[in-house]
């Protein structure tokens, strides 16, 4: 793996996945896909991830679940929830969790590789 820093995809939706992945590889990042938050918690405990886009509803492990293995293994990844959730209540339930924000799916692409730029450069980790 080369000193680019390195995405994490998690999301059970193939399609989803990719279109995010496929979007953050094609502006020179790492990426890594998993598909439940169990296999997300193995990517982020074997290697410096410097940013998540968590989904928020998969199995049979989900998005929430994923926040609390983080806090649990004391690792502190800048993450987005990525969902297709309208509830009003769920950024705060996000933030909470340790969430940075919300995406709303379907993901647009650009925002995504846009995001992750900006999160980068406040965390210094480019």
């Amino acid at each position: 793996m080369t000193d680019r820093p390195l995405i994490l995809v998690a999301d059970d939706n193939e399609a989803d996945r990719k279109a995010i992945a496929d979007a953050l590889k094609e502006a020179g990042y790492n990426v890594m896909q998993a598909i439940d938050a169990g296999s997300a918690r193995k990517v982020a405990n074997e290697y410096d991830v410097a940013f998540a886009f968590i989904d928020h509803f998969m199995t049979p492990h989900d998005g929430v679940e994923f926040a609390r293995y983080m806090a649990l293994d004391e690792k502190n990844i800048p993450m987005y929830l990525v969902t297709h959730d309208d509830d009003t209540d769920l950024l705060k339930i996000a933030l909470e969790l340790g969430f940075l924000g919300l995406m709303k799916k379907p993901v647009d692409p650009k925002r995504a590789v846009s995001t992750v730029a900006h999160i980068l450069s406040r965390y210094e980790r480019t």
